[in-house]
């Protein structure tokens, strides 16, 4: 055991800022602000937002959006702790001082990324608390799910990732219940609609895990981390991309048809050709197809959302 805390091998420089933004993955975060909105947005085609107090409403919105962001935060980081054997190890094998923690001797770095991690689920917790006081208790169950399947993505004992479960994974905790977490917050009760009027992009989450799964094939297959695409092989991946890309714009029809979107969400259609790329890219293991899925996220998220406000 070492004596000194690892704090103090800490060094508070530019590139310490620049590598902990890296790994808490700022540019995913597009995820969680995307789901919270779309929860907002599908309780306000029911009525139940800014009908009274406005300046509470937006309250409650960014006291959801920065809960969903922080959740996301921790979940990155703790996954890029679980991973540092992996991602450093070039980083790692330089001589650096090493500290026995949770069963292994890791850099500061990785210690400073765990504990950056736990503190993010500890805004979440706190955030989620103040929420159930001004709504309903029916949140804690969304909260604890959350809590739990965040760190169990890549948190061992669990790791979810190693299973081949981190897409399925992703997909329910960044979309459905993260969708319905946000709709609780104003219906104070269960309901499918969100769920179901949220799918359109939900669906895009797994797309996106999919994308960094089918570009990390060969890493993840060497380290023996078994992830959907290394279980079942690159093809079926592919396939399930494609699948869920066409389900994707299939639903935005259905709902418009339907009446459950208006009809100006027709208008994600025109980023069809960036899904093609993204596509084309996730296909060819490409390094392009995560920054490019993630765009198509991005885009056809912010039509879809923005015009459920007309």
């Amino acid at each position: 055991m070492y004596k000194k805390t690892f704090l103090k091998d800490i060094k508070l420089n530019t590139n310490l800022f620049k590598d902990l933004w890296w790994a808490s993955r700022p540019l995913s975060l597009t995820l969680a602000v995307y789901s919270t909105t779309l929860g907002a947005a599908a309780a306000y085609r029911q009525n139940l937002i800014f009908q009274n107090d406005y300046l509470f409403d937006f309250y409650l919105i960014l006291l959801i959006t920065t809960a969903g962001i922080a959740v996301q935060t921790a979940t990155n980081l703790i996954n890029d702790f679980f991973e540092c054997e992996i991602k450093y190890v070039k980083y790692n094998s330089q001589g650096e001082k090493k500290y026995y923690f949770l069963g292994k001797y890791r850099s500061a770095f990785d210690v400073l990324v765990f504990y950056l991690g736990i503190f993010c689920f500890l805004i979440t917790a706190f955030i989620g608390i103040h929420l159930v006081y001004l709504t309903t208790a029916k949140l804690l169950i969304v909260g604890i799910l959350g809590l739990i399947g965040g760190y169990s993505y890549t948190g061992e004992p669990i790791v979810y990732k190693k299973r081949g479960l981190g897409t399925v994974l992703s997909f329910i905790l960044m979309g459905p219940l993260m969708v319905f977490g946000s709709y609780l917050v104003f219906s104070r009760s269960f309901s499918w609609y969100p769920v179901i009027i949220g799918m359109p992009l939900s669906l895009m989450i797994p797309m996106l895990m999919l994308s960094n799964e089918l570009r990390d094939y060969r890493r993840d297959k060497k380290w023996g981390i078994r992830t959907m695409t290394v279980r079942f092989g690159y093809r079926f991946s592919k396939n399930i991309f494609l699948f869920l890309l066409i389900l994707s714009y299939l639903l935005v029809i259905i709902y418009t048809a339907l009446g459950l979107l208006p009809v100006y969400s027709l208008l994600t259609f025109f980023t069809l050709p960036l899904a093609v790329k993204a596509f084309k890219s996730a296909a060819e293991k490409s390094r392009e197809g995560v920054p490019i899925t993630n765009k198509l996220h991005l885009i056809f998220g912010l039509i879809l959302i923005v015009t459920m406000f007309f």
